[in-house]
């Protein structure tokens, strides 16, 4: 949810594990120039960032009806970045000394998911799920295609990815 808000709100984001080492959080944190940080409260001992922080849990999540007077617009916000502005910025894994970001523009993720050599047929019947983490690149494919294609994103617990046969079961149902 935080990614798509970024997203529509014309900003690129950069992934972040927090499970990574705090000294690479905050490497990325400030290697990006992330003026904003979206984060869970329990996380805040993680990073000492100095900008803007808004916290996932002070969002009013659950079933606003439009009749009630809290009810958000749910029209679709129009588009504001084009091909060329940046999406998100993922980092390498720093095996050979420093971690690099590498810039990553709309139009990347278009062409990873539409082109001439795909062999697939998605659509909006199909379910993608999010196997790998957000902060890894191939789960733009799993995130994108969903989104790109209208299909359903299930988000795979951590847990159920590392275990086959939850895995299974998850996808039977």
């Amino acid at each position: 949810v935080g990614i798509l808000a970024i997203l529509k709100a014309g900003g690129a984001y950069v992934p972040v594990d927090p499970d990574y080492p705090e000294d690479r959080i905050r490497f990325m944190i400030e290697d990006s120039g992330a003026s904003l940080l979206l984060i869970q409260k329990h996380l805040h001992e993680k990073t000492d960032f100095a900008g803007t922080r808004f916290e996932l849990d002070d969002f009013v999540w659950g079933d606003r009806g439009a009749d009630s007077e809290d009810a958000l617009d749910a029209s679709n916000l129009e588009p504001i970045s084009g091909p060329s502005n940046l999406a998100y910025v993922i980092y390498t894994s720093g095996t050979t000394g420093r971690p690099k970001g590498t810039l990553i523009e709309h139009k990347n993720v278009v062409r990873l998911l539409f082109n001439d050599k795909n062999l697939f047929d998605f659509g909006p019947s199909d379910a993608w799920t999010l196997f790998h983490s957000f902060c890894f690149d191939f789960s733009v494919w799993e995130m994108y295609g969903a989104l790109l294609y209208g299909g359903k994103l299930v988000i795979v617990p951590p847990l159920t990815a590392k275990n086959p046969a939850e895995f299974l079961a998850l996808l039977g149902r």
